[in-house]
C-alpha cells in the first residue's frame, strides 16, 4: 500500500497531530472505570466485544485522557486494504520514529495476520503501551500465548440496562443492591416507585434496541432493525468470521444464527441441528463456536457437580441480546407480546448454567456467587401461580438452598414456602441491581 496514503490515514485518525481536539462523547461505559487503573501499567490492554457496542469510542476516550501524559497514536484496521502485516509495521514505525508515540491504540487488530508476534517485538524492544480492540475473542485469546504476561483482556458487553438509562439521562444509584438481598432491592424499588411506569416502558425499549449506544435515542423501528441487521449481523457473518475462519457455507452460518434468534433460551442438541441443516456434526459444532467467539450467541450448561455429565447433557442456546433477535426476525414493537417476551427476558438474565432433571423439571438460570448458588426462574407474565414455584423449590431442596428468585413482570414480593424464601423481583428492577 502507498505510504503517503497511510500517512494521510494516520493524520485523519489523529486530529491532535494537527493541533485539533479529539471529540469524544461525555457518556462513558462502565468498563471505562475498570480500564483506567491499567493505563499507567506496562501491560497491553485488549478490549473485545460485539460490533457497534462502543469499543472504538471507548478507545478514543482513553486516548483523550492519555494525551498530555503520553504521545499517542490511533489507527484502525477496519478497512480491508489496511489489514496487512506490512501496514501494521509501517504504522508502528511511523508512530514511534516520526511522532515519538509512547502509547499506541490499534482498533480491530484481529484482522492483521501475526499481529501478536509483531506487537511482542515492539513491546519488548521499544517499551510501547498498546491498547487494542477486536471483535473476535478467539484471535485475542490465541494471542495470549505469544503475549504471555504482556496482555490483559476486557470484554465490552452490549449496553446494560443501567447504561441505557444513563444515556437517556436517568441515573439510578443502586447502593450495591443485589437481587438476593430483598431489603436492598426493596429500598431500590421504593427509590424508583414514582417512575415505575417509566422504567417498565424503558425496559421494553431496552429489550428492543438497547444493546447499541447509537440506537438509544432512535425511535424508527425500520431503521433500528436495518442498523442491527446490516451493520452488526451481516458484517459479522459475511465479513468478520470468514476473514478468520474457513467458512464454506455462509448461508448455513446465517440460518443457524437465525435459528438461535428464534429459539433463544431453548434447549438444543447438535445432532438434531445437524440433521435440520443437513450438515456434518463437526460443521455444526464449528459454526456454533464461531458464532460464540464473535459474541453473537452464548451457551449455558445444565448444572451438575460433574463436568463430564454437563458435557453430555443438552445445553441452552441464547442470542447475545434480544434486540438482535428482533432485528433478524423482523419484529416490530407490536410483536413483543407476553408469550414472545418470556424467552427474551430470560435471555437478558442468562448465565453459565440452568437446571433440568430427568422429569423435565427446570430452573431457567443458576448463578454462582460467593461459593453458593442462586436459582432464578423467569416468569414474565401477568399472573404467577403456586405451580410456577415447583421446579424452583425442587432444586432448592435438592441443593439445600435457603433462597430462590422469580423474575416477574411487575410483582415485588417475598414469600416463605416450606421454609424456603422466594423473592419476586420485577425484571426492570433486577437489571438495575449493581451486582446482578
Amino acid at each position: 500500500m502507498d505510504n503517503e496514503y497511510l500517512i494521510r490515514l494516520i493524520y485523519e485518525y489523529n486530529p491532535h497531530l494537527s493541533g485539533r481536539t479529539i471529540e469524544v462523547p461525555e457518556f462513558r461505559r462502565d468498563l471505562y472505570a475498570e480500564l483506567q487503573p491499567w493505563l499507567p501499567k506496562k501491560q497491553a490492554i485488549a478490549i473485545v466485544g460485539l460490533r457497534r457496542t462502543g469499543k472504538t469510542t471507548l478507545m478514543r476516550q482513553l486516548m483523550a485522557e492519555t494525551i498530555g501524559k503520553n504521545k499517542t497514536l490511533f489507527f484502525s484496521f477496519d478497512e480491508e486494504e489496511t489489514q496487512k502485516k506490512d501496514v501494521l509495521v509501517f504504522v508502528l514505525d511511523y508512530a514511534i520514529n516520526t511522532i515519538g508515540a509512547t502509547a499506541i491504540f490499534l482498533d480491530e487488530i484481529h484482522y492483521v495476520g501475526d499481529w501478536e508476534g509483531t506487537l511482542k517485538r515492539y513491546y519488548d524492544q521499544k517499551g510501547i503501551k498498546f491498547i487494542l480492540s477486536g471483535s473476535e475473542s478467539l484471535e485475542i485469546s490465541k494471542a495470549k500465548a505469544t503475549l504471555a504476561g504482556r496482555l490483559v483482556t476486557f470484554q465490552l458487553s452490549p449496553l446494560a440496562f443501567r447504561e441505557y438509562l444513563a444515556m437517556k439521562g436517568t441515573i439510578v444509584e443502586p447502593a450495591d443492591a443485589a437481587p438476593d438481598d430483598f431489603a436492598a432491592m426493596h429500598r431500590l424499588y421504593l427509590q424508583c416507585i414514582t417512575k415505575k411506569e417509566y422504567f417498565e416502558h424503558e425496559f421494553l425499549e431496552y429489550l428492543y434496541k438497547g444493546a447499541f449506544p447509537e440506537l438509544v435515542h432512535e425511535e424508527d423501528a425500520s431503521l433500528i432493525r436495518k442498523y442491527i441487521y446490516d451493520l452488526v449481523v451481516k458484517k459479522i457473518i459475511y465479513q468478520d468470521i470468514p476473514a478468520i475462519f474457513d467458512i464454506r457455507r455462509r448461508d448455513i452460518l446465517h440460518d443457524l444464527f437465525r435459528y438461535a434468534c428464534e429459539t433463544s433460551s431453548n434447549l438444543f442438541d447438535i445432532q438434531n441441528l445437524s440433521r435440520m441443516f443437513s450438515v456434518h456434526y463437526e460443521t455444526t459444532t464449528s459454526y456454533l463456536f464461531f458464532l460464540r467467539t464473535s459474541f453473537l450467541i452464548r451457551v449455558a450448561e445444565s448444572y451438575t457437580g460433574s463436568p463430564a455429565k454437563r458435557a453430555r447433557k443438552n445445553k441452552k442456546l441464547y442470542v447475545i441480546h434480544p434486540a438482535i433477535a428482533c432485528a433478524v426476525l423482523g419484529y416490530d414493537r407490536a410483536h413483543l407480546i407476553e408469550k414472545v417476551l418470556g424467552q427474551y427476558v430470560e435471555t437478558l438474565f442468562a448465565g453459565d448454567y440452568f437446571w433440568r432433571d430427568t422429569k423435565k423439571r427446570e430452573v431457567d438460570v443458576i448463578r454462582k456467587r460467593n461459593n453458593s448458588l442462586i436459582p432464578i426462574e423467569v416468569k414474565y407474565q401477568g399472573r404467577i401461580s403456586p405451580s410456577d414455584t415447583k421446579s424452583l423449590l425442587t432444586f432448592m431442596n435438592a441443593q439445600n438452598l435457603p433462597l430462590g428468585i422469580i423474575i416477574t413482570k411487575d410483582r415485588m414480593d417475598r414469600k416463605s414456602i416450606d421454609g424456603k424464601e422466594i423473592l419476586y423481583i420485577p425484571a426492570w428492577l433486577a437489571l438495575l441491581a449493581q451486582t446482578f
